[in-house]
Formats: structure tokens, sequence, C-alpha cells
């Protein structure tokens, strides 16, 4: 989470920049503004999954056990989370709790458990969904299709640079 709402002056920034060298202004006030409004935009989205009772996390698992009806591995969902195993753990026990999702045997392993989605956490996605795909098609419409590209370009340009790493 980035905390900081009272952004730098590029003034401001040139001042540090005398001070501790080596700082290039305006790369770090790009990042500044890219950090506060990804800030922003993800606490808005979580806003918007409270008021159905879900965070991001659960509202992830929720999209891949949608596309995967057969179920999922706990392993398979962390992976696809980015978070890890015992986490995914903790997420599907409150989950199966609301009754949201199944947890069921492996048959080809007993020892493993196999997570699908269940008619309430399909009838939770339908509300969702449209409210959310409702709410991206606001936020994008600040941009035009040319912006949109650009900023498409741009993120998965950051996304490969980390992923190279």
């Amino acid at each position: 989470m980035f905390v900081l709402k009272d952004l730098p002056s590029h003034e401001v920034l040139n001042d540090f920049a005398k001070e501790f060298h080596n700082l290039d202004v305006d790369k770090l006030y790009t990042w500044l503004i890219w950090a506060s409004a990804t800030n922003d935009m993800l606490s808005r989205f979580e806003l918007n999954l409270s008021q159905y009772g879900l965070s991001q996390t659960q509202f992830f698992v929720l999209i891949l056990l949608r596309r995967n009806t057969d179920g999922l591995k706990i392993g398979e969902l962390a992976s696809g989370i980015g978070i890890t195993s015992q986490t995914m753990t903790r997420v599907l026990d409150r989950m199966e709790k609301n009754k949201l999702c199944c947890r069921y045997s492996d048959p080809q392993d007993r020892r493993v458990w196999v997570i699908q989605l269940s008619p309430k956490g399909e009838a939770i996605l339908a509300k969702v969904l449209p409210a959310h795909y409702e709410w991206v098609s606001t936020l994008m419409s600040k941009f035009s299709d040319e912006e949109r590209q650009v900023l498409e370009g741009l993120m998965s340009k950051y996304l490969a640079t980390l992923n190279s790493k």
C-alpha cells in the first residue's frame, strides 16, 4: 500500500536532488504519480468489492474457480493469485464458511483437496461482475483508445521487466 497522499512538488524534489545527489527528479515524480494512482485505484477496487462482502483475494479466487469448472487444488489457486498455500488455506476456510466454495477430496489422491465454486459463489459473481465491469469501464473511459493502448503497452513493458529478473 502506498500511503503518501501529499505528493512533493518538482521544486521539493529538486531540493532533495541537490542534497542527496543522483536523484532523477523526473523519474521519481513519475513513479510517485504512478504509485499514488495505483494505490487509489486499488483502494476503490477493494471498497467496491467490500459492498459484496468480498476481498480482492476472494474475488479473484471466485474468478479462477469460475474459469476452472472442474475445480482447482489449493496450490494451483495460491499460484494463480500469487500467495502462499498457507494463506490460501485461510482464505478458503473463510470462503467455505460463507458457502462461496466447496472442498472435495481429489479422487486420485485423497490427501489433496479440490476447490470448486458453489452455487452461492456463482450467484455472488453474477452480482459483482456487472458492477465491476461498469466501474472499470467508467474508470478507463477517461482515456482515449490511443491512451489506453499506450498505457497497456507501458504496463506490459513494466511487467515483462519484472518477470525477466
